[in-house]
């Protein structure tokens, strides 16, 4: 462990210099902006609460983000796709590989937790919170915003009621926000004092890199757990399966009602 944190040492003092935060945020900006405005236009067929997520994302893991939004949930071709239908057709079967459900269950959850840490996060800095304080007072907020907004959104999406979507929704949260606090929290813990000393103040750049480092590694860490809750059908990552389903039912039924019509003229 030494030996892992003077090489941590060594090598990550950069993330703390302005040039980089600067540049580092500078790109999540601009990426968190061109993908919300590419999510309600080319890539509408984007599952609701991942046009939210996949901006707050981008904003922490900047040109990370960038990528993993590219690779994951955007179909290279979806631009030249017209018509919802279509469009709904051409994301659900880009997103059948589980690997994209997965990742897309990921950012769901970082996404919404994220907010939360980093909002905990400059409130328990500033108010010299201890780490145990901090930790359990991030815990608390990125859970209770990731759960109540993000995945019972989520959940009502699969026509759940109100009472099973908290229900389902806290559920699945609570597997995904261990994860995602063991990786931040290991960072806030080992990786940040090794490198910059003290707990950094939101003031600083390294506040702001070194929190989205602990993200980035909390995404890490939970994807193992998003794999697990995607595979038992606690989260379903991305893709619109029982939205067709619907759609095509409702253009059968149509199509009856119209030879019923015809035939009876």
């Amino acid at each position: 462990m030494m030996g892992f944190l003077d090489w941590v040492a060594h090598v990550l003092p950069f993330m703390a210099s302005p040039a980089f935060a600067i540049s580092w945020y500078a790109i999540g900006v601009i990426g968190a902006v061109a993908i919300a405005i590419d999510a309600n236009t080319a890539n509408s067929a984007l599952n609701p609460p991942l046009k939210v997520a996949w901006p707050i994302i981008v904003f922490f893991f900047s040109l990370v983000g960038v990528a993993l939004y590219l690779v994951t949930s955007r179909p290279g071709d979806i631009g030249r796709v017209q018509g919802r239908k279509a469009k709904t057709e051409r994301f659900t079967q880009y997103s059948k590989p589980t690997w994209r459900k997965v990742v897309a269950s990921a950012t769901h959850c970082v996404g919404g937790d994220g907010m939360g840490i980093m909002t905990a996060m400059v409130f328990a800095r500033v108010e010299g919170f201890s780490f145990w304080g901090e930790f359990w007072f991030e815990y608390l907020i990125g859970y209770l915003l990731g759960w109540f907004i993000f995945q019972t959104w989520a959940m009502r999406m699969h026509d759940n009621g109100w009472f099973e979507s908290i229900w389902k929704g806290g559920r699945a949260e609570f597997f995904s926000m261990i994860t995602v606090m063991l990786g931040m929290g290991l960072v806030m813990r080992f990786v940040t004092p090794a490198t910059v000393g003290a707990q950094p103040l939101p003031d600083t750049y390294a506040f702001w890199t070194f929190g989205a480092l602990g993200l980035m590694v909390g995404f890490i860490f939970t994807y193992p757990m998003n794999y697990w809750l995607v595979a038992i059908g606690w989260k379903h990552g991305q893709g619109h399966e029982d939205m067709l389903k619907k759609m095509n039912k409702d253009e059968r039924d149509g199509r009856r009602g119209q030879e019923a019509r015809t035939s009876e003229q």
